[in-house]
Parts: structure tokens; sequence; C-alpha cells
């Protein structure tokens, strides 16, 4: 059984509305699960009524639901999915009750802009605002896209006679578990790279994604994966200069080391309790087409953001030393953006503050 075509964006409300002159309250009896369709729970996960005002009662299902969503990173198997099913019953003053249809959706990890409006419907096939991706000197980037009318793809390149396909994958068929409802495509394939994809649907025509390569330069390249609006993990390198801090913060106490009247010159007296830190990074994008400026957009309000860390790059005590790269989770802590364009700019380069998503030192407990 396919996956629902109804989509909820969890980071954004969803409401589920009744309205009746006479209606009195209703209740929604929410099933929220991981896996197939079929897989359906067969008591409620969560019970909830709300008191009609007016006429018109609303309830809110997607904070309840995103507590079931986590985007974890498994390279080629992230899934920010989760099914909903909502059975609502309407009870009007007397006393009657109408139980609807059981609706079926799927959640994502994303969300609306305000001025999206409220119950946002994303219609994107291909989970990225951008449709011109940039790229690293002959170095892959992946393209998350919706897997539920998705059929296929081709891989093409440029040549003087125009764009050619060197690997084609058909016959894909939708998606049946929360797991497989976004796919990845990479744009490399048998060492050759891709100039564009071409997406295939059974219900839409063919979606094209350029990718735009950089030329090589002296900092080469850091990969950044960051949850973008429409819930999927989208790719981007990082190709300007970048630097590399660690700050400490420490608990600390006046002890007593008074001893039988004296004391001992070599203790300290200020001890510290506890002391750990952060690694902190700074990285730019370098030259970048003003069509990316949605990228970093939602990079800049992505709750989820990984580097790929280039040992010979940040080896400085962060890279475990059997390691040539590294993932680490980070957070941004650049908290403004000001849009550059290329009339003002002329050139576009924006720079990026990160803070390890961890202790330095090891704290798991």
């Amino acid at each position: 059984m396919a996956l629902p075509t109804n989509k909820i964006l969890l980071r954004s409300p969803y409401w589920i509305t009744k309205s009746d002159p006479s209606l009195q309250y209703v209740l929604i009896s929410l099933r929220i699960w991981n896996g197939a369709v079929a897989d359906e729970p067969t008591e409620p996960t969560v019970r909830l009524r709300s008191t009609a005002l007016n006429g018109v009662a609303s309830i809110d299902i997607s904070e309840l639901a995103r507590d079931y969503v986590e985007v974890t990173f498994v390279q080629g198997e992230e899934s920010a999915a989760v099914l909903v099913s909502a059975s609502v019953t309407s009870v009007n003053m007397d006393g009657e009750g109408t139980t609807d249809v059981t609706d079926y959706y799927l959640g994502i990890d994303g969300y609306g802009t305000f001025t999206d409006g409220s119950n946002y419907v994303m219609n994107k096939k291909i989970l990225m605002s951008t449709e011109k991706l940039s790229c690293y000197h002959e170095e892959s980037i992946r393209v998350p896209v919706l897997a539920e009318t998705y059929t296929g793809y081709r891989l093409q390149r440029k040549s003087y006679a125009g764009y050619s396909d060197f690997h084609t994958v058909t016959g894909l068929t939708p998606a049946t578990n929360t797991a497989d409802a976004i796919d990845y495509v990479t744009t490399t394939h048998s060492g050759l790279f891709a100039d564009r994809v071409v997406f295939e649907f059974s219900d839409v025509s063919d979606i094209v994604i350029d990718v735009e390569y950089q030329e090589c330069n002296k900092y080469g390249l850091t990969r950044c994966y960051f949850v973008n609006r429409f819930g999927a993990v989208q790719q981007f390198h990082f190709t300007g200069r970048y630097n590399l801090s660690i700050s400490s913060k420490d608990t600390k106490y006046t002890r007593n080391i008074l001893e039988n009247g004296g004391y001992d010159s070599t203790r300290h007296q200020q001890y510290i309790l506890s002391k750990n830190g952060k690694v902190d990074m700074e990285l730019n994008t370098g030259w970048v087409p003003e069509k990316e400026n949605d990228t970093f957009l939602e990079l800049l309000m992505s709750e989820q953001i990984w580097l790929k860390i280039d040992s010979s790059k940040f080896g400085v005590g962060i890279v475990p030393k059997e390691s040539t790269f590294y993932t680490m989770p980070v957070t941004l802590t650049s908290k403004n953006l000001s849009i550059k364009n290329k009339i003002n700019d002329k050139l576009i380069n924006y720079s990026f503050k990160f803070e390890g998503a961890n202790d330095f030192i090891n704290s798991v407990r």
C-alpha cells in the first residue's frame, strides 16, 4: 500500500477544523507510527477533545506527530517521515455524534513560512528550493526526492551536441514505508560526474536539476548536511576560507586547604570542579550564484546540521587519528544573514559560524 498523498510539514501547525452552527465539541483519535501503512496501530496513540466556539472547533495535530520523528545521520538512509491517521467525531448540541472517514497523512519534519499561510500543502517533488546546485570540482552531491510518484532518473553530461545520458535508472515503484519516503540521488556514477539530473515521475513532467561545478581552490571543500524546509537532508559544499578555534568553560569553587594552621602552597585554592570545551568553526561558502540564497536561508533556520570534517584541515585533536573524515553534529551560532545579490554585491560569499553539538571531553553518561 502506497504512502498517503496528504502531507503535513510538522514544524508548522496543521489544523483539523470542523464547523457547524450546532457543533458542541469534536473528538479526534490519532494513530501515529513509523513503518508501512499496513502497520497502523489498533489503538489510538492519543485522543483529543476540542470544545466548539461559535460552532467552530480546531485541533493542531502536527506538534503531536513531530514527537515521533527524528532525522538521524546514516548517509543514504535518512528518514524524516511519520504516518498519521485521524478519525474525527463531531458531537452536536443534542448529543448526537457523527464520525468522518479516517484521513491519512504523511508527516515530514519540514515547515511552511508565514507567507505560505495555514495548512500549507507541499507540492514539491524535488525537496529543495533551488534548481541549480553548486558543487566542488569533481565531487558528487546528493539531491533529495519525494518517493511518491518518482519512477526513475537520468544522469547527463554536457557536450557540444547538447546533453546525453550516461546513467539511467527506471521502473521505480512508489514507496510503501516511511523509511523510504525520501530518496537521495547522487550526481556521480562510475567515476563520471553529471552536469544535470533529470527526474521522471508518473504524474508530472520531468524535472531537471542542474549542477554547476566550482573551480579547484586552495581551501578545498567541507561538506555540510542540513535538514531543509522540506524535511530532507540537503548537502552543500563550503569552498571558501575556514577558521578553527576551541573554547573552554569551567565550574570552580574556593576550597579550604588549611591543615594544622598551615597550608601547602602548591595546592589549588581555586579548585576546578568540572571543565569542558566546545569546537568552533567559521566557514565561507566561496563564490556562489544568487539562486542559492534560499539554501542559506534554510540553513539558518535548520535545527539539525552536520559537517563532514577533513582531518587534513581540522585535525587538531578534533578528528579521531584513525579517520580521514569525521561527521560532526554542529549547531549554527550565526543568527543573522544579510541577503546578498549580484546587483549590489557583484560576487556573493557568505560566512557561517558553527559550534560542535557535543562536549570536547566525553561527558556522555
